[in-house]
């Protein structure tokens, strides 16, 4: 991964980060605040892999490094949210199996979007 598609990942995060906060504001204030909440988690998860990629990008020797670095907390930190979202489910906890379905699904798209960029 070159520095222009850093940039280019970098900027797709802050943007989903960005979108989902001011989503999460406007629904409180129209007090929908489930469906604020779930953004918020959205954007959470936007935030952690954003994290995730600067300190690969800062500590990593090279490329290369920073990029199997970040697939593999790519990999790795979802895997807990799985098994919540199997344990949910066995108990019947519906609200709980769907915040961990929109952090698999934001993942997914962290996901699709460095495949695309890195192509």
């Amino acid at each position: 991964m070159n520095n222009e598609q850093a940039n280019e990942f970098e900027a797709f995060l802050q943007e989903r980060i960005s979108c989902c906060t001011k989503k999460s504001q406007a629904l409180f204030k129209d007090d929908r605040k489930d469906e604020a909440v779930f953004e918020k988690v959205r954007a959470n998860v936007y935030d952690i892999f954003k994290t995730v990629f600067s300190v690969a990008a800062k500590n990593e020797k090279d490329a290369q490094a920073a990029e199997t670095f970040f697939l593999a907390k790519l990999e790795q930190i979802p895997s807990a949210w799985v098994q919540s979202l199997e344990q949910a489910q066995q108990h019947g906890d519906s609200q709980k199996a769907h915040i961990e379905t929109i952090k698999l699904d934001a993942v997914r798209e962290i996901r699709e979007k460095f495949a695309q960029i890195t192509e």
